[in-house]
């Protein structure tokens, strides 16, 4: 790992003076309480310039629980940027100011990982939640094409990012092994697009992958591909039971569930659907239905595994909370978002780590912003 000392200690110093104080109420006060769940709905960071809450498949949030990251866009006259909000103190922290980068998958880490160019070069760094310090990981070489966002392993180990490459067409997953800085091909799947690339949480450092059928994405596979020993060239790809003839075409929302072997994923749903949102691991001959009734678009996981989450196209657009062992789901809140066909209308909602927070994007009155739900103490175990 490379670290250039002086972008460091220069990019922290900034960070740490553009933070706002701790008695700021970067929460404000509660917009409303939901009336079955009892949780409590706020806006997070409120600010003048749209925001979201970037993706929930793997959160964007510390291993307490205790901060997440809100990415900014910006105004005719304000540089977007990405900022850690404190939801203990309500303070709020700018660590990066400019064009907000769609940061890195790493589940509730020690680090938020992100790509930013420098000087016309373009790096993968990384910003320390709880310490806000900021360090550089490794460069992005040009030559290798059009980088998506990536994925970090929890162990740190290894960046496996989806590229385009330089000719253009559908993008191939590639491997940076972060301690020899030795870059190889994870897939190339011909006329398939590789995307929504994330990391397992079981000690194996697989990597889910979404396969869109290029050039009408009338099929969509998801696989989780091996890494080779010693992170070398030998890289295996192996299928989730996913699409036709298992299921309808997946959404492109899927999650590991917890730290096992077992994705959860939604797809398309017809007249004759009982439901939509699935579980399923490598080597299964079918997948399990988890919940009937109901419909999901955007879903994620706890970190404990043991309850997923989903927003529904009802009126209102409910995020439900369900529980894998007993089969239940309850409205945990109203999202009130109105879809205007971007991502910060998109609710991604996700719990943080401790399971105290439902937090998801919304745009309400025209205005997207970050908002979370504090769930009331010891209603998760009623479900």
């Amino acid at each position: 790992m490379r670290h250039l000392t002086f972008l460091i200690l220069s990019v922290f110093v900034t960070a740490t003076a553009q933070a706002q104080p701790a008695g700021r109420l970067a929460l404000g006060p509660a917009l409303e309480v939901d009336a079955d769940s009892g949780a409590e709905i706020y806006r997070l960071g409120g600010d003048v310039r749209p925001a979201d809450n970037i993706y929930g498949e793997q959160p964007y949030g510390d291993a307490t629980g205790r901060r997440i990251a809100i990415r900014y866009y910006p105004l005719p006259d304000q540089p977007g940027g990405i900022s850690i909000l404190d939801l203990q103190d309500g303070s709020l922290h700018e660590i990066l100011s400019g064009k907000p980068p769609f940061p890195a998958f790493h589940a509730w880490g020690e680090w938020l990982y992100y790509a930013q160019t420098i000087e016309g070069a373009r790096r993968l760094r990384r910003c320390n939640y709880l310490s806000l310090q900021v360090e550089d990981v490794a460069e992005l070489p040009p030559e290798r094409g059009s980088y998506s966002y990536g994925s970090v392993s929890p162990d740190h180990r290894y960046y496996a990012v989806s590229v385009q490459p330089p000719a253009g067409g559908p993008s191939q997953v590639h491997l940076l092994d972060l301690k020899t800085n030795r870059w190889s091909l994870l897939l190339d799947k011909p006329g398939y697009h590789a995307k929504h690339e994330q990391f397992s949480r079981d000690g194996r450092n697989r990597v889910l992958i979404q396969l869109n059928q290029m050039p009408d994405v009338k099929v969509v596979l998801l696989s989780e591909l091996e890494i080779g020993s010693g992170g070398g060239e030998t890289h295996k790809e192996w299928p989730f039971p996913a699409d036709q003839p298992y299921t309808l075409r997946p959404t492109g929302h899927e999650a590991w569930i917890g730290a096992t072997s077992r994705i959860f994923f939604s797809t398309g749903a017809n007249a004759t659907s009982k439901g939509n949102v699935w579980s399923a691991q490598v080597g299964d001959k079918s997948p399990t239905l988890v919940y009937e009734g109901k419909r999901f678009g955007h879903v994620s996981v706890s970190r404990d595994g043991k309850y997923w989450i989903g927003d529904s196209g009802e009126k209102g657009i409910p995020i439900y909370l369900g529980s894998f062992a007993t089969g239940r789901a309850q409205r945990a809140c109203f999202s009130r978002t109105e879809y205007d066909g971007k991502q910060w209308s998109h609710a991604h909602p996700y719990l943080t780590a401790d399971n105290q927070w439902l937090i998801f994007g919304a745009r309400r009155d025209g205005h997207p912003q970050a908002h979370g739900a504090k769930l009331k103490p010891g209603w998760l175990e009623t479900l």
